[in-house]
């Protein structure tokens, strides 16, 4: 009939079965996958779950905003806001701490000197110490919406009086406004134009987010401040920024952007491009980031993407309903819902259900030639590569691209440090292309792959033989 050929992994030792499913289409690589994470690079893994953070609150209405602090004395705080209505849900009940501002807006809170300073829309800058919200002192800005720590100073704009200006506090103190003490403040585009977006720090920079444009303010004291434009790409949406540590990243409507220091990067590239550029309403983009994870999140449509920002690795995960998120110290990703039949924070990328449900993977290849793409070809034999302790497996079969309907399932070994399956072909799998979808639910990794396929005489020559 014809010679048996081979795509996959050389030896079936890993590598060839990645956590890479949109952006880097290969032989190896996945064409469709679902519910993998991308920071494991030694094959396709199982994303981590999610816990319920504390207890409901209500329904249909959105988390407007998730701060987490931990005050000098070692108390953890998890400030919510729900409406109008602000809340501590540190613990497993929702604790009202103030009311105030406009309903549905986003706050922002940046701690320093043991106080946490809040703004919201329609509320004067408010101050936490751990009790109750109270009114921010040292004359600070009538209003705000954005706030940030930057080289030991509190940053705040977003009033609506002076759109384009940004104030800053006294070193170290967050309740000093008074330039004498070394505050002050800068504004841009004085007289119109564009509008402040957004507030974030990569400690080496401070970032002013306009909706068209990026600016970079440097320097470390009001005698060196610089500032400048960074990137013609604004920002896209209230929630679509973040920062951890030296880095910070935020949504544009092209893509999404890696700001370190001063140097700007894009993620977006390949396939995930389109993917971002497919998002009907780029407003309803939000950013989180938990060590070398970002995620984001189109809550729009309930869709989420991980990437796994050093490699520039991406992920399709499910239930993408997260408005805004922040992390803990203990690096704790939370994440607050956007309304929905209940209104709850929830703890991101943890445990290995979701919530109750256990999480579903699978990771398909792309149509497979066997090295003669104009003969048809019939699948002799199927190889899978694993950690033990996988679940089963189901294979599916597809020819010319459409799914056979055809399915087999396969077991690994619950103990050890690797197992291999391998299984017949089946008369039904033949076209001219052949190609697999793998799937299996709950935590488990699957390390590689081969396929051995014979290549017919019908439809083409068939190759010499080796």
């Amino acid at each position: 009939m014809g010679d048996i050929k081979r795509e996959g992994s050389d030896d079936l030792t890993g590598g060839e079965v990645t956590s890479a499913p949109p952006n880097m289409v290969g032989t190896g690589e996945a064409v469709d996958s679902q519910n993998l994470d991308p920071r494991d690079l030694r094959g396709a893994t199982t994303r981590d779950g999610r816990g319920q953070q504390g207890v409901n609150n209500g329904s249909d209405v959105a988390v407007d905003g998730l701060r987490f602090w931990k005050r000098d004395n070692g108390t953890d705080f998890l400030i919510a806001r729900l409406a109008t209505t602000f809340y501590d849900v540190s613990a497993a009940a929702w604790a009202s701490i103030g009311i105030g501002g406009t309903s549905g807006e986003i706050f922002r809170a940046a701690p320093l000197n043991d106080i946490l300073a809040i703004v919201v829309d329609g509320l004067a800058p408010q101050k936490f110490s751990g009790s109750t919200l109270s009114a921010l002192g040292g004359s600070p800005p009538s209003e705000s919406k954005y706030a940030v720590a930057h080289m030991s100073k509190l940053w705040l704009a977003g009033d609506d009086a002076n759109p384009q200006k940004k104030s800053f506090s006294a070193s170290n103190n967050p309740e000093n406004f008074t330039a004498a003490n070394d505050a002050g403040s800068i504004t841009t585009q004085d007289g119109g134009g564009d509008t402040i977006q957004g507030l974030a720090t990569n400690r080496k920079a401070l970032l002013t987010f306009y909706r068209s444009y990026t600016d970079v303010l440097t320097g470390d004291s009001i005698a060196n401040y610089r500032e400048e434009r960074l990137t013609d790409r604004g920002l896209v949406s209230k929630t679509g920024y973040a920062s951890a540590g030296e880095v910070v990243f935020f949504a544009s409507d092209d893509a999404i952007y890696m700001v370190a220091g001063t140097r700007v990067s894009d993620l977006s590239t390949l396939k995930f491009r389109q993917t971002y550029k497919d998002i009907s309403d780029k407003s309803k983009v939000s950013l989180g980031v938990k060590g070398d994870l970002l995620l984001v999140v189109d809550y729009g449509a309930d869709k989420a993407y991980a990437c796994a920002y050093k490699y520039n690795r991406w992920a399709t995960w499910t239930g993408g309903i997260w408005k805004t998120m922040d992390t803990g110290n203990d690096q704790t990703l939370y994440a607050g819902v956007d309304g929905g039949s209940t209104t709850q924070v929830w703890k991101l990328d943890t445990g290995s259900l979701d919530g109750t449900a256990t999480v579903a993977a699978y990771w398909r290849i792309p149509n497979l030639g066997f090295g003669w793409p104009d003969a048809p070809k019939s699948l002799h034999r199927i190889k899978l590569h694993a950690k033990p302790g996988l679940g089963t497996t189901t294979i599916t079969y597809y020819k010319n691209g459409v799914s056979t309907g055809s399915t087999t399932d396969v077991t690994f070994a619950a103990t050890g440090d690797h197992d291999w399956v391998a299984r017949k072909g089946q008369s039904a799998i033949r076209g001219h292309y052949l190609g697999f979808k793998f799937a299996w639910n709950g935590p488990g990794t699957l390390y590689g792959w081969a396929a051995y396929a014979q290549i017919l005489s019908e439809g083409g020559q068939v190759p010499a033989e080796d």
